[in-house]
């Protein structure tokens, strides 16, 4: 235990004098094994380098290459309209609109970062232009931007699967019921707010409007049915779903003409840089987790948890309390990384669920991202629309409750995670 003491000290330094948080994780366990001197350093990059050998890992930067292609044929806008088409009248009007395409949208990117930057370029000005109050406009954007990670395709839902060797088609058949309910608890947010955000009444569309949007949508939509339901079916795995959505966005790209050899390329630079930093990431968490799982950190936790309390549902209030706490101040992806391989055996001891623990568990983080202060989504977002990080506080406010009212509707009623699942032959 004083291994991990020492390696949490040293994590904690690295982090504070700036060092990014994949460094910090790495050194902290090299330093850490380098004072114990019972184990050969030749260990790590051992360690290392088989965390990342995992075939599901593929998908990662396949998924990432698609989103990035299809963005570029002009499909957020797309989207755009044909949310504005069919909810646009509804009281809240552009703030139900850009919940609406985050929703669609994730089926697309599978990340919060890239529904910021793509919904908070169109929906922000849009919004701005017909008098929604800015720093509401930013806090809707950057809470529906929890969507991207969790209805699939899911970056982070590829993490966990290739982490803790789920079954990745069904942490993402299990994101779907979970993601569309926190969308429904942000949609009646906005509705009751509508008057406070400044939204103005809007016109129902004519069905001509609907029908037209809906066909310039029509490929944003066909893409995650075509990868979920090539999964499902059993055509292709996760990662081959993910070499089928490049090759769709490749023709997409081509048809819109929009798609250019120095446009790929950079696309292909962005992805390869995105992927890199996230596989380094992993890799750095591995060795730290490592060392924690060496230590019997989660066997001591376990038990600590068990003398608190026997009730499972005050453990996994406890272990979301963490989770929020911990995604606060940690990058997702890195957050997620970090606590998969110490709360996974946990969850195990007090017999949670596997599929229903991880979609708390992504949903979790993904929360704390929000949260100040760090809020490195929020941060993002009010970057994008010019609105100073202080004025999103007050806002901010109602969209934590619902978000973590939804999240505990989640966590008790594990039904919304698994009934689809299951209607697909997890026995779980």
């Amino acid at each position: 235990m004083t291994l991990v003491l020492l390696m949490f000290a040293a994590f904690a330094v690295l982090l504070l004098i700036g060092v990014p948080i994949a460094f910090a994780m790495g050194l902290s366990a090299v330093m850490a094994l380098a004072v114990e001197g019972t184990v050969p350093l030749l260990v790590l990059p051992q360690r290392f380098y088989s965390s990342l050998d995992a075939f599901s890992l593929l998908a990662i930067p396949l998924y990432i290459f698609a989103g990035e292609i299809m963005n570029v044929g002009g499909v957020t806008a797309a989207i755009v309209r044909f949310a504005r088409s069919l909810v646009g009248h509804i009281r809240g009007g552009l703030g139900q609109v850009n919940i609406l395409t985050s929703i669609i949208f994730a089926g697309i990117s599978g990340s919060a970062a890239a529904d910021c930057a793509a919904v908070g370029s169109m929906m922000l000005p849009a919004m701005k232009r017909e008098g929604y109050k800015p720093e509401w406009s930013v806090v809707i954007t950057t809470a529906s931007s929890i969507l991207g990670p969790i209805i699939p395709p899911s970056i982070l839902m590829v993490l966990y699967g290739a982490m803790t060797g789920l079954s990745i088609g069904t942490l993402f058949l299990a994101g779907i019921v979970p993601g569309l309910f926190m969308a429904f608890v942000m949609m009646v947010l906005v509705y009751l707010k509508a008057d406070t955000i400044g939204a103005p009444r809007q016109s129902r569309a004519p069905l001509s409007e609907v029908a037209s949007s809906l066909g310039a949508a029509a490929p944003a939509l066909l893409m995650p049915v075509l990868i979920v339901g090539g999964i499902l079916s059993g055509v292709f795995t996760p990662t081959e779903a993910g070499i089928v959505a490049v090759a769709y966005g490749l023709l997409y790209g081509i048809v819109a003409r929009r798609l250019t050899l120095r446009g790929t390329y950079e696309f292909a630079l962005s992805t390869a840089l995105s992927t890199a930093s996230i596989l380094i990431i992993l890799g750095g968490a591995a060795l730290f987790s490592w060392i924690i799982a060496r230590a019997g950190v989660p066997a001591a936790i376990a038990t600590w948890l068990s003398e608190v309390t026997s009730n499972g549902a005050v453990v996994l209030a406890l272990i979301v309390l963490l989770l929020l706490v911990i995604g606060m101040f940690i990058e997702t992806i890195s957050a997620l990384i970090l606590v998969v391989p110490v709360l996974t055996p946990i969850a195990g001891n007090f017999g949670f669920d596997p599929i229903h623990f991880s979609v708390v568990t992504v949903i979790a983080v993904l929360i704390g991202a929000l949260t100040p202060p760090v809020a490195v989504l929020l941060l993002l977002t009010c970057k994008i629309g010019g609105v100073e990080y202080s004025r999103t506080m007050r806002p901010l406010v109602p969209f934590l409750l619902v978000l973590f009212a939804g999240l505990v509707a989640i966590m008790y009623v594990p039904a919304l995670t698994l009934a689809l699942p299951r209607l697909f032959g997890y026995g779980g």
